[in-house]
């Protein structure tokens, strides 16, 4: 593997009773050189338990995904970025090695975790929906180039994807295997995390419009 230093990168709002668990895993990760979690104004005890997990933190006032993601990019110098959600369920370092090793490694300029959602559809989702997962590894350059009002909320994943197709930049995708992810309505109640929902709907529709107009 290359000597060049990667840094994980973890944007969360109110996520206290999931971030330990996914801090400790990649802080156990010799791979990755630093964790830094992006509290993106919790009102809860997220930064508390990211730090005694492992992580570095940067709290910032509530501005959506995307932003907490470029405040961790500036916040350090790493030739690569590992982005990841905090509410992962069944994560270990050995899904994220698999992320990892393919940039490194030079083989693709990003992979994208494909969360377990069973065999058949884990397999083939990729060829007939895009793949918006949290946890992707790319070279920095590549989210640098990134730009738009898109790119601020959770419309992000929709212009990495779209960057990388237009750029013609290989991107591999990985099955996480017993990954999965704490959905919106069980972490706030159904109504809180329905809305919750629509709003991410909303963002990545309005992402897909902006995407079509990457150079």
């Amino acid at each position: 593997m290359s000597t060049s230093t990667l840094a994980v990168i973890i944007p969360a709002y109110n996520e206290a009773d999931n971030i330990a668990r996914v801090v400790k895993v990649f802080a156990s990760m010799k791979e990755c050189d630093e964790v830094i979690v992006v509290d993106d104004g919790s009102t809860d005890q997220t930064s508390e338990h990211a730090i005694q997990a492992g992580a570095r933190v940067i709290k910032q006032k509530n501005q959506g995904k995307g932003v907490a993601m470029q405040t961790g990019v500036n916040a350090t110098k790493a030739s690569y970025v590992f982005f990841a959600d905090a509410d992962l369920v069944g994560w270990t370092p050995k899904h994220a090695h698999r992320l990892i090793a393919p940039v490194v490694d030079g083989v693709v300029a990003m992979t994208v975790g494909l969360r377990d959602r069973g065999t058949f559809l884990t397999r083939v989702l990729p060829y007939f929906a895009p793949v918006l997962g949290g946890e992707r590894v790319m070279r920095r350059e590549i989210f640098e180039a990134l730009s738009g009002e898109a790119i601020k909320d959770f419309g992000i994943e929709t212009i990495m994807n779209a960057y990388c197709a237009k750029k013609r930049l290989p991107v591999e995708y990985i099955p996480m295997w017993g990954v999965t992810q704490i959905i919106k309505e069980k972490k706030y109640g159904f109504w809180r995390g329905f809305k919750a929902r629509m709003r991410m709907v909303y963002q990545i529709l309005r992402a897909e419009i902006a995407a079509m107009h990457i150079k």
